[in-house]
């Protein structure tokens, strides 16, 4: 016997906030997990300026993450290893 759920973006993790220090990307999901990414990971925010990489912006209802100044951004689901949103 198999059973499946049907997935939905509201079951998609999201971001509620976000913030960069030196070392790390953390970021709080809506489902009350948070998780840190360590910023040598993106070269492009490794190389930004304190300043460029806490102009931030929580885009598409928490499924991403942009960096206006830097012209880069990261998806959620992507920092968690699952696909992008369809």
């Amino acid at each position: 016997m198999t059973s499946s759920t049907k997935s939905t973006a509201l079951d998609r993790p999201r971001a509620v906030s976000a913030e960069v220090d030196e070392t790390h990307l953390r970021v709080r999901l809506t489902d009350g997990r948070e998780i840190g990414i360590p910023v040598a990971w993106f070269d492009w925010l490794a190389a930004g300026t304190p300043t460029q990489r806490n102009d931030l912006t929580i885009i598409e209802d928490g499924a991403g993450i942009v960096w206006n100044q830097l012209d880069d951004s990261l998806s959620v689901p992507g920092l968690l290893g699952l696909p992008e949103w369809p």
